[in-house]
Parts: structure tokens; C-alpha cells; sequence
């Protein structure tokens, strides 16, 4: 495994009085591709937002690089980690560039104008996400997968080294899903981030996963190298369904359906 990047200790979060990450042990490593897999309300996506520091943790730790993420000053947390949430209401229209801009807001001056090299960066930002051509429109009105490819060449704009994503291929139709995943994967390789990328589908854990993070309840039932959490042992006690392995595909048995079982 790699050398530790991130590191939950004990890690809880809370919603109110109900609980959603309980006593969370982890760790990931620099330079992964790691998918959180688990059921609906097992804490993946209130993981990315501790880790993000927009939701407080409720006990428990977080380490990264070996410091307390508690401890780092939110400017330096806001350069090194980038964080893309599920969906993002643009209320007001935004220049595409203008969009990826903002990723340039932790290196800043307060309210002082972009500079010469924040724009350069921002159009190699677009290039690499092969959005460069629509910096002059309004983001609002992109299509799904444009606007998810806007969005990360602005977390590549951060220059941050590691990008939360929660669940950024919901919604797309194939063609747009398969574009931004491309583009993921290869940006990825260029600057060896590290990604912790939330996810429903098994597939795309699959086959885009270095490591598989499984969750439950708000703890971590397996983690490791994908080949060896991906188990239909481990998937029928994360989702409750009975699994079972097709090759490198797996399906849920079922007694209704016409075929006996789903792919997954």
C-alpha cells in the first residue's frame, strides 16, 4: 500500500441526534483511486464532507499527512483538498471560466482580481478536461456531463492533491458517463492525485478502483485492493442482498425476477 495519506480515527459524525459515521477506522493511501461503496445512509457522503471540513466531526480524528485536519489552517485544508459534492444549484449564470476560477480562490488575495497566472492556469485546467471550449458559456446551461468536467478541471484549477467526489456520474447518460470517467482516469494519471470517490454502482468501483472502501452503518466492514474487498460475502453484508459473482460482474439473486437474479 502506499504511503498514508489519510488516516480516521475513531471517526464520528452526527446529523441532529442521528448518527452517520460511528467510530469510522480508515486510511488511505497517497496517490489511490478509492471508491466508498455501501447502502444508502452508511456515511459515505458524510465522510467526503468531514474530510472536506464542511460538516464537523463529532468525535474521533482525522490525520492528514500525519497532522490533525482539525488542526490545519482552513486556507492550506482549502488548497490541498478538493471537494465536488453531489449536485450544486447554480443560482446565478456563470462564465464556465469563471467557474474554474474560483478553484484559484484559496491561492489568492482576499478580494484581489485573478491574475495572469491564475487565468493560465484555469485554461490549462479546462484543456486537460477537454472543456476549454465552453469557457465563454454559461455553465448553467451545459449539459450534465459538461457541467461534472467543468467542475473537476476547477478542482484541477485548486491544484489540490486530493479530490472528494460524491457520486459524480449520477444521472449522466453512458456516453457523458464514460467522457468524464475517461477524463478522471487520465488527469488523474498526470498528476497522480489522490480520490476518494463515492459511488452506488459496483461496476464502476470495479473498474476504476485501486481500493474499495466498504461502509455500514456508518463503519468500515472491508478495505483493501478492490480484488479482494469486492466479494460477494463482503457486498451481501454491506447491502443486505444475497450476491453472487459472474466473472468480474456480480448479480443479487432474486425468486421474483424472470431472469433469477440482476447485474449490478
Amino acid at each position: 500500500m502506499n504511503e498514508t495519506l489519510i488516516e480516521t480515527r475513531a471517526l464520528s459524525a452526527r446529523y441532529g441526534a442521528s448518527r452517520a459515521l460511528d467510530g469510522l477506522d480508515a486510511s488511505i493511501g497517497r496517490g489511490e483511486v478509492v471508491a466508498v461503496l455501501g447502502e444508502n445512509g452508511s456515511g459515505k457522503s458524510t465522510l467526503l464532507r468531514v474530510l472536506a471540513r464542511v460538516l464537523p466531526a463529532s468525535g474521533g480524528e482525522v490525520l492528514f499527512g500525519g497532522r490533525p485536519l482539525s488542526e490545519m489552517p482552513r486556507r492550506e485544508s482549502a488548497r490541498r483538498i478538493a471537494y465536488v459534492p453531489q449536485s450544486v444549484d447554480l443560482v446565478f449564470p456563470i462564465r464556465s471560466l469563471d467557474l474554474v476560477l474560483q478553484g484559484r480562490a484559496p491561492h489568492g488575495r482576499g478580494f484581489a482580481a485573478d491574475t495572469a497566472e491564475d487565468l493560465r492556469i484555469a485554461r490549462e485546467a479546462m484543456r486537460a478536461c477537454d472543456v476549454e471550449d465552453l469557457a465563454g458559456r454559461d455553465a448553467k446551461a451545459l449539459s450534465g456531463g459538461e457541467r461534472r468536467r467543468v467542475f473537476l478541471a476547477r478542482a484541477l484549477a485548486q491544484e489540490a492533491e486530493v479530490w472528494l467526489l460524491d457520486d459524480p456520474t449520477a444521472g449522466l447518460d453512458p456516453r457523458h458517463r464514460l467522457e468524464f470517467l475517461e477524463t478522471l482516469w487520465r488527469v488523474h494519471g498526470e498528476r497522480r492525485t489522490t480520490v476518494l470517490l463515492v459511488t452506488h454502482e459496483i461496476a464502476l468501483a470495479g473498474a476504476l478502483a485501486t481500493s474499495v472502501l466498504l461502509l455500514k452503518a456508518g463503519r468500515a466492514i472491508a478495505r483493501g485492493p478492490r480484488a479482494d474487498v469486492l466479494t460477494p460475502d463482503n457486498l451481501s453484508r454491506a447491502f443486505g442482498a444475497p450476491f453472487e459473482s459472474r466473472g468480474s460482474a456480480f448479480r443479487v439473486r432474486s425468486a421474483v425476477l424472470p431472469g433469477g437474479a440482476a447485474d449490478l
